[in-house]
């Protein structure tokens, strides 16, 4: 009797749920179902025992029955009814107030099948709108701190009238490769699983975050909250069971959600210009489809479809944005692009820096074992680097052309090649065909200068030398070097008398010259290297065509004289 009272009377709690489950199993007992469990008192037994016996109580227990279904339905229903409440904390209302009396659906689900299918549907909805009002408005309130780090002038390209500041007729600094520059921006990809961002703690700092880090902190939310449920789900209406009816289940609730995120990303990218950001992003979609794949057994089924649809929404994207910095690099008229000069061009920094981004994130893991996304993500990044590498090269080779003086351009490719290697070292890029080429034209250009350098002051002996060693390479040559004598001596006393102003002068035009100090020195390196070479050989052939010092011989200067010299400037290259 006190059994029957709390079912009819006694405010849904622990001992509510006692007598349901001991309900529960007389009922099962009595319409020969099982045993007793051992929750039923002696008394109860008893009653279950003679019920069974004489049938006499079958009455009482339909309509316990009866009552019992519709305080466990409504109790269930009034519970799911609160999760649609606002600043309602669902897990605690889960875990406390459903979770702890799952066994009530259960009893529903062998007394009731109606009222258990009805608590289901309602959950089902009610958890499906309560997540898609929580992730639209996460994602309302994510968008109030968007950190714009391109807008749609941030191309290779980019006119110079668009880098300008707003306030100076000056062009920003800050504007002249930053967009394309990975930093610290990669870090993003070890915070996977780092809590997402809070939003009051965003307010009260005035915090900004770019693309990458915005979606991160929606992927970790959702997946969060797609593991809880899935946990809960399981517990509360499969006792605890991981079937495809689990997963089903959670696929159900999270539709609406899953779909809102995917929409506002779709949003997101319409007005995306951060080539960067969507590299890391497409990053991060990847990688967290690959660690789900890890773990099969705690894995939400409706999440791969979801990062499929995130990937089909970014491809297209990342490669239109790849395609107009391409563009604007094959199409750029140099008159465009800022006065000619001879120093780093703002289109090599930022070539220089979007090239080592590429290469630092794509290509990206396969999403899956065996499926060819790693090999296709390969070939499509050799494909675009090795396109905007041949397209920027043609574009210095323009922005050069408009130079007057042959020597100026020299120095200005010079003086872009080594801003483009100097960043993909600190990029950490030390190796590839792009490396490899940029490394080759740099060498081919100082080799230009270090010519161009020289004929200033020694064309006359130069010419000289290269003249006589053809000459002395000649198959049907005979006999000694006739040379002409007053024209040895004439090349001899001019370099005794210039040669220290000359290698002054080659030392003040390339400090002049170079942005870079260590590539000027270098530079510079190469030019007294290659003066002492060509001055040896000048004495080796003056020492073959005189068996003798001929008079003149007095005035060639010592190799050791000239080293010495040279190691004047050698202090600086160390």
């Amino acid at each position: 009797r006190q059994r029957q009272m709390c079912i009819r009377d006694r405010p849904v709690d622990e001992r509510f749920l006692s007598a349901v489950t001991a309900l529960d199993s007389t009922l099962r007992y009595a319409r020969g179902g099982g045993e007793i469990k051992a929750g039923a008192d002696a008394d109860w037994r008893a009653a279950c025992v003679g019920a069974r016996a004489v049938g006499d109580a079958a009455p009482l227990h339909d309509k316990l029955e009866q009552k019992a279904s519709l305080r466990c339905r409504d109790y269930l229903l009034e519970k799911i009814e609160a999760l649609r409440t606002s600043q309602t904390n669902i897990h605690l209302l889960q875990r406390t107030q459903l979770a702890k009396y799952s066994y009530l659906y259960r009893f529903l689900e062998g007394h009731a099948p109606d009222h258990a299918a009805e608590v289901r549907t309602t959950y089902v909805e009610s958890m499906a709108k309560t997540l898609h009002a929580l992730f639209r408005a996460y994602h309302a309130a994510l968008d109030k701190h968007d950190l714009e780090v391109a807008n749609k002038f941030d191309v290779v390209a980019v006119e110079e009238h668009a880098m300008r500041s707003q306030f100076t007729s000056r062009v920003s600094l800050t504007k002249r490769g930053d967009g394309f520059s990975l930093g610290d921006r990669a870090r993003v990809l070890d915070r996977l699983a780092a809590p997402p961002i809070l939003v009051h703690v965003a307010i009260a700092e005035k915090a900004s975050y770019p693309f990458e880090e915005l979606f991160r902190s929606s992927l970790r939310h959702l997946a969060d909250a797609a593991a809880s449920e899935l946990q809960f789900v399981s517990a509360f209406l499969y006792g605890g069971g991981r079937s495809d009816a689990v997963q089903a289940t959670v696929a159900e609730i999270f539709a609406k959600a899953l779909s809102a995120t995917v929409e506002h990303l779709e949003n997101k990218l319409f007005a995306c210009h951060d080539v960067v950001g969507l590299l890391l992003v497409l990053r991060l979609v990847r990688r967290a489809r690959a660690d789900a794949a890890k773990r099969p057994e705690t894995a939400v089924a409706a999440l791969d479809g979801f990062f499929a649809s995130c990937e089909r929404l970014l491809k297209p994207r990342l490669d239109a944005i790849l395609t107009a910095n391409l563009d604007s690099v094959a199409k750029a008229d140099p008159r465009n692009l800022g006065p000619p000069g001879v120093l780093p061009h703002y289109v090599a920094r930022r070539y220089a820096e979007l090239h080592a981004s590429v290469a630092a994130l794509l290509p990206a893991p396969p999403a899956a074992p065996d499926d060819g996304a790693g090999d296709a993500a390969a070939k499509e990044a050799h494909a675009f680097a090795a396109r905007l590498r041949a397209s920027t090269c043609d574009l210095l080779g323009r922005l050069g052309g408009r130079l007057r003086e042959p020597k100026d351009r020299v120095v200005f490719l010079i003086n872009n090649y080594d801003q483009i290697l100097s960043i993909f070292l600190e990029r950490g890029l030390e190796a590839g065909d792009d490396v490899a080429h940029f490394t080759a034209e740099l060498a081919r250009q100082r080799e230009l200068f270090v010519e161009d350098a020289l004929a200033e002051g020694f064309a006359k002996m130069i010419g000289f030398v290269k003249q006589t060693e053809a000459e002395m390479r000649t198959p049907d040559r005979t006999g000694d070097l006739n040379l002409d004598a007053p024209l040895v001596e004439r090349l001899t006393r001019d370099f005794a008398a210039t040669w220290k102003n000359a290698i002054l002068q080659v030392n003040s035009d390339v400090l002049s010259y170079f942005a870079n100090f260590v590539n000027g020195m270098e530079v510079l390196k190469q030019v007294l290297t290659q003066l002492l070479l060509y001055y040896t050989r000048f004495q080796e052939i003056v020492r073959k065509a005189w068996r003798r010092p001929p008079p003149f011989a007095k005035n060639l200067v010592p190799t050791n004289v000239i080293l010495a010299e040279i190691k004047k400037y050698s202090l600086s290259f160390e």
